[in-house]
């Protein structure tokens, strides 16, 4: 399975500090967030890494190289003169996230997470078009916008993204972590150039056509590094895992 980061977010919510770094070289705990993200993929056994790049992108190209510090091979796409979106960054890597498998393992690089994206990877069914690492954040109520049925423990099928559950039971929502494993069939779904969104072009026109997608809640801990409050929030608890002498990578 290869893997990909989307790094060329523009970081707006951390501005002016994104004025002069890309946000994904936003340090949590002391440690680049794509570093970090890099380091999981490779743990995990995802070791061949796309990284997109749009945003003062050279910079992160520079701090991370050929990958070989982290044990990875890194291959970078750079987007230009307008930023592609989730969707279109996929598309423009289709080649690459192909492959010789069928599956890719995707990760926002502006995330901060303990997971185990081994557990992930084994969570996912190639009968599914993605299965999504999910969170709860009881402090982040807003972001909980997928709607989930549990069929099985700590897992199920998604009913709605960005929508309203149904009325069975047993459906919640959860967020939607920015990490999980898809089928190289989403690529098929995405315009062929220009920018798109993975969820708005993508997921949701192939879940309105029968495909299914999944989840599974990790354990561990998760931010959205997107404002100063969260990075702050999510340094002070990685400086609390290493103080307690937990290992810096799952």
């Amino acid at each position: 399975m290869r893997g990909f980061i989307l790094a060329a977010g523009l970081g707006t919510r951390l501005r002016p500090l994104t004025d002069v770094l890309p946000k994904p070289l936003v340090p949590v705990g002391g440690q680049p967030l794509v570093e970090r993200a890099v380091a999981q993929l490779v743990a995990a056994g995802v070791v061949e890494i796309a990284v997109n790049l749009f945003h003062l992108g050279e910079q992160i190209a520079a701090h991370l190289g050929d990958g070989s510090a982290w044990g990875a091979k890194l291959k970078y796409f750079r987007e230009g003169p307008e930023v592609l979106g989730t969707g279109g960054g996929l598309k423009n890597a289709e080649e690459f996230l192909r492959g010789d498998g069928d599956a890719f393992m995707l990760v926002n690089g502006d995330v901060w997470h303990s997971f185990d994206l081994r557990q992930l990877a084994h969570a996912h069914r190639p009968s599914s078009l993605a299965t999504l690492a999910v969170h709860r954040a009881p402090h982040r109520p807003e972001l909980h916008t997928l709607a989930v049925c549990q069929d099985e423990p700590g897992g199920g099928s998604v009913a709605h993204i960005r929508g309203r559950p149904s009325q069975a039971p047993n459906d919640f929502k959860v967020i939607y972590s920015g990490i999980g494993v898809y089928s190289t069939r989403i690529l098929d779904r995405l315009p062929a150039s220009g920018p798109a969104c993975l969820v708005q072009d993508g997921m949701i026109p192939a879940m309105a056509a029968g495909e299914s997608v999944r989840w599974t809640e990790p354990l561990g801990a998760w931010f959205d590094c997107g404002t100063r409050a969260e990075v702050l929030r999510a340094s002070a608890y990685a400086l609390r895992l290493r103080a307690q002498g937990h290992p810096a990578i799952p």
